[in-house]
């Protein structure tokens, strides 16, 4: 198989995407070729030698249009590429339909939301099938749809020395700063976990990136201000995922209040360094179903503050799940190497001859 995979940034450091060059390296293992087709290509790859990329730029809409499709063309036409991967954006698998079609190459779609647009309802009978994380991270029903688990590189992300006990709680969100985190009631719990005499902290690891981000990133330090949190709390901005590993391993719980309805990655990955997790997004019921009680002491109710204080202090106190339980989740059902495996088999019995 020669694989085109599809991507908005192809750079280690980057605070959302750092893990697609890890995805590469698993996807090489098993291809002949694999070429990434990019905006944007960091420094300092240090990929396979079977693995190139094609950087094509943010600058001009129109020049980002010709020059994508100078891409693709290259690559299926010209090199004889004879699978795509399209990477979380219908858009990029809209974009190679037409040259896929002309050379018979597989298109394949990776999503994982719940949002449903029209592009992402056009993809989907583009393609030949959507792989996703969970069942609720791709909400249009098709035969199509197929659950693999999330890529965690569970090297990187591998517990620490132990926590020390009592004194300071530490809290950690990883995210966007987006009304789809709910960061209001993460702060709300913060103050509620202080009203109740805890000396707790709150770090957050992700700032603001689309549109409208700023005006409510202001809004959510106004209402830490309001509710006398304000020095508790650490803003961190966009963080290197590099970096990641060790915010997980000095927190002593990470909240995740996201309600994209999707697997969160970045609970996954601090469950695999052994870090308690609190989440209320319900797509975690079956991920963490081989827990006791189904992994009920992880969870809290939606938009409550008075709950996710709760949780905070159950799983500080040593409820929930033990590290070693969380990471074995992790090992066992969303390991990168694993999830990259599968992705070629589930891709290549379909690959098509050249016409």
């Amino acid at each position: 198989m020669k694989l085109l995979f599809l991507t908005q940034v192809l750079d280690r450091e980057h605070g959302i995407l750092g893990f697609v060059p890890r995805w590469i390296e698993g996807l090489a293992r098993h291809c002949e070729s694999v070429r990434v087709i990019a905006l944007a290509v960091g420094d300092d790859l240090r990929l396979p030698e079977n693995v190139d990329a094609v950087e094509i730029g943010r600058k001009g809409r129109v020049r980002r249009f010709l020059r994508y499709h100078a891409a693709l063309r290259d690559a299926l036409d010209r090199d004889g590429y004879d699978t795509v991967l399209a990477h979380m954006v219908p858009r990029y698998a809209l974009l190679a339909a037409p040259a896929c079609r002309r050379t018979r190459a597989g298109l394949f779609l990776w999503y994982t939301h719940k949002a449903v647009d029209e592009k992402l309802q056009r993809a989907e009978r583009q393609v030949r099938k959507v792989f996703t994380a969970s069942p609720e991270s791709f909400r249009i029903e098709t035969p199509k749809k197929v659950v693999t688990g999330h890529g965690i590189d569970v090297e990187h992300f591998s517990p620490g020395p132990a926590r020390r006990e009592g004194g300071e709680l530490e809290i950690l969100v990883a995210g966007r700063l987006t009304p789809a985190k709910d960061p209001l009631t993460v702060v709300d719990g913060l103050a509620e976990l202080v009203a109740r005499g805890r000396d707790a902290r709150l770090v957050w690891a992700g700032g603001e990136l689309a549109k409208g981000d700023d005006a409510f990133g202001e809004s959510v330090r106004a209402r830490a201000a309001e509710k006398g949190v304000e020095e508790r709390i650490r803003w961190l901005g966009h963080v290197p995922y590099p970096a990641m590993p060790e915010l997980y391993r000095a927190a002593d719980v990470l909240v995740n209040a996201s309600h994209t309805g999707s697997v969160d990655k970045v609970v996954l990955e601090a469950m695999a360094t052994g870090v308690p997790v609190l989440t209320c997004n319900e797509s975690f019921g079956t991920v963490l179903a081989s827990l006791p009680d189904g992994g009920a002491a992880q969870f809290f109710e939606p938009r409550s503050a008075v709950s996710l204080a709760d949780g905070v202090e159950r799983l500080f106190a040593g409820g929930g799940a033990s590290p070693d339980e969380l990471r074995e989740i992790v090992v066992r059902d969303h390991e990168v190497d694993a999830l990259m495996s599968r992705l070629v088999r589930e891709m290549a019995p379909i690959a098509r001859p050249r016409a």
